[in-house]
């Protein structure tokens, strides 16, 4: 099986060395690794770039899919099946959902371990699971990956602008005269994410972060990364995702507004 890893930050370094030695791996990247070209196509794509490297991803995945290929988004926030489908089409574009804590400091890598993947079905999906099983990740296919992706949402959505905004690890959270806040940004992602199909009560909503927050306890989140590192970050395509669809279905978010704004500030004053 050949893959082509497109973002070489923590999650697609990751990714690419659980499967060395048990896929040839591409590794792309727009600054560390531009694609110069390719001998022959390849069967995987998996995207892991920040959001706003989606179009980048598309077109590059154009590039060295082959006409049978799939490509597999893991990003954070939504609206990238859609965008990547727009420009391969909607039978070549797949979703999984990554869970691990990483940081990448020059070639050091940081986790908060192996990592589990869920990856929804899709052509040489199968192969590519059973490659990371071995390297190490567990790695489950399934038939339907919108439960997970939302259930994933619902935490980054309360925990990433939160945590930049009062500057502390993910595990601080929990204990934070801001939790209030946290629980109330869940609350809402939760009522969008009914409204689109997923049903999550208001307390699951607030067991999923506070889960989150526990497993990556010593974590900073990407955002708050981002945010000290002068980076955009990915508010847009998390928090703005949820507060455009809530608007859609009639679903009130001021939480997550007032968060979306703020960081907004934060990302330009910082």
């Amino acid at each position: 099986m050949r893959v082509a890893v497109l973002g070489l930050g923590a999650i697609g370094t990751l990714v690419a060395r659980t499967l060395e030695g048990r896929a040839l791996v591409l590794r792309i990247d727009r600054t560390k690794a531009p694609l110069d070209g390719v001998s022959e196509p390849v069967d995987i794509v998996i995207v892991t770039t920040k959001s706003q490297g989606t179009a980048w991803a598309a077109e590059t995945a154009r590039r060295v899919l082959a006409k049978n290929g799939t490509v597999l988004t893991i990003q954070n926030g939504l609206g990238h099946r859609e965008r990547l489908a727009t420009s391969l089409g909607d039978d070549r574009v797949a979703v999984g959902v990554i869970y691990v804590g990483a940081a990448l400091d020059g070639e050091q890598l940081r986790t908060t371990g192996p990592g589990r993947v869920e990856l929804g079905r899709a052509r040489h999906v199968d192969e590519l699971a059973a490659a990371l099983q071995a390297g190490g990740m567990a790695a489950s296919v399934v038939d339907d990956p919108w439960p997970a992706v939302w259930r994933k949402l619902v935490g980054n959505a309360a925990v990433n602008p939160v945590s930049a905004l009062v500057g502390v690890t993910n595990g601080e959270l929990i204990e934070h005269l801001a939790s209030r806040i946290v629980d109330g940004a869940a609350k809402e992602a939760a009522r969008v994410a009914s409204a689109e199909g997923v049903p999550i009560a208001d307390d699951e909503a607030i067991g999923l972060w506070r889960s989150m927050a526990r497993l990556t306890a010593s974590n900073r989140s990407s955002m708050l990364q981002d945010v000290r590192s002068g980076r955009p970050t990915e508010i847009d395509w998390i928090n703005g995702e949820i507060v455009r669809r809530g608007a859609r279905h009639g679903v009130p978010t001021p939480v997550n507004e007032a968060l979306l704004q703020l960081v907004e500030v934060l990302e330009n004053f910082p």
